[in-house]
């Protein structure tokens, strides 16, 4: 995934379970601006107890309602930093995007190769 942020493309790796919730999401490359729009990484973030991209871990599309999808600013669930929303407006929509599909695609992803449906482990 690579959504728009405030300075260009932000690379994402979402990691979803066959049961459709969000196992973790990691930024891989962006380049918000340093100390305002970095926190979306772990390693920059300032709170190392509950990094900012961790709020996202063990939700699914169907726990939420499409409107929840957004930053608090934007009546939405997911907090954003002070003076920050053009990147969490995209990350969370490109996490939003990424759940939708898995739910709406989720026996054609998560079928065994036999063909007998999805499997959790």
């Amino acid at each position: 995934m690579a959504p728009d942020g405030y300075a260009g493309r932000i690379r994402l790796i979402v990691a979803i379970r066959s049961d459709g919730t969000l196992a973790g999401v990691r930024v891989t490359q962006h380049k918000e601006t340093p100390g305002l729009g970095d926190y979306i990484e772990p390693k920059k973030d300032k709170n190392k107890a509950r990094p900012w991209i961790t709020q996202f871990n063990g939700l699914s599309y169907a726990a939420l309602t499409d409107k929840e999808w957004k930053v608090k600013k934007d009546g939405g669930r997911f907090d954003s930093a002070a003076g920050a929303t053009v990147t969490p407006r995209a990350v969370v929509k490109a996490i939003h995007k990424a759940t939708k599909f898995v739910a709406e695609n989720q026996t054609q992803l998560y079928a065994s190769q036999t063909g007998e449906g999805a499997q959790t482990r």
